[in-house]
């Protein structure tokens, strides 16, 4: 029993110190949406203040069998004692112990193009009232999630031939490319957290798409027209220039 309550306190105060480390560098972002940010703060410090209490409660008592020491202080004496405290079973800290566990001994990275499911990458979205949004955003300073919101939003997508754009994200094929000069730049869209990311994507034409490495990010500039895709008349992003690119900072979108 005394070994499993040292093991439960360690495991609290580890959790709550690695919450915190991935607030500190930024790598919680690529598990939620950066608005929880505080609630993995709060859950760090009540993981670490609920760690330092068990450790406190176990130095303060003897083990069983054993007398403390003649004048030794009670540093909780309200505290239940440790003996009869509650105790996770082993099996439950165990599973407790997985994501530390990846969480340490994995590289921490977002979700790329082995990420998304047999449905591929939308190029459209029905967010309800981001339409508006969307259209009140300069063309060039638009995101991909920008854009798609404003494909679903328009009532006729003929009006974007001609419209810049420039656009970060990583290069995405699926079966619907037969033709080698069509890529997508893509990103995810994570409204909570990573369980119900959205992939979506902004088609691009370019010369140089044969060479693009999956999973790559590029940086894409140009204008789009109206061009028939897999059946439908689809706005599609002509590229004056592809560059390779850095991971942004935030590498998910928010919607």
């Amino acid at each position: 029993m005394r070994t499993r309550q040292w093991f439960q306190a360690a495991l609290m105060l580890l959790l709550g110190l690695y919450l915190l480390e991935t607030l500190l560098t930024g790598e919680i972002a690529y598990y939620i949406n950066e608005r929880f940010n505080w609630l993995a703060g709060v859950a760090g410090f009540t993981l670490i203040a609920l760690g330092v209490i068990n450790v406190i409660a176990l130095l303060s008592e003897p083990e069983q069998g054993k007398e403390a020491p003649k004048g030794a202080p009670n540093l909780l004496p309200n505290a239940p004692s440790v003996a009869h405290g509650v105790s996770a079973r082993w099996y439950v800290l165990a599973i407790l112990s997985v994501p530390l566990i990846f969480g340490v001994f994995l590289p921490a990275q977002p979700l790329g193009a082995a990420a998304i499911n047999n449905s591929g990458v939308a190029f459209s979205l029905n967010v309800s009232g981001a339409g508006d949004q969307a259209f009140s955003i300069t063309p060039t300073q638009r995101n991909v999630l920008d854009w798609v919101r404003a494909f679903s939003a328009a009532t006729s997508v003929d009006e974007f031939g001609g419209q810049p754009a420039d656009l970060i994200g990583f290069v995405y094929r699926d079966v619907r490319f037969e033709d080698d000069t069509e890529f997508m730049v893509t990103r995810f869209t994570v409204s909570c957290c990573v369980a119900d990311a959205v992939a979506i994507g902004v088609i691009v034409r370019s010369e140089q798409a044969a060479s693009l490495t999956p999973d790559s990010w590029v940086r894409v500039q140009g204008k789009f027209e109206v061009r028939d895709f897999a059946g439908q008349r689809t706005p599609i992003l002509i590229a004056e220039s592809v560059e390779p690119t850095a991971m942004p900072e935030r590498p998910y979108l928010f919607p």
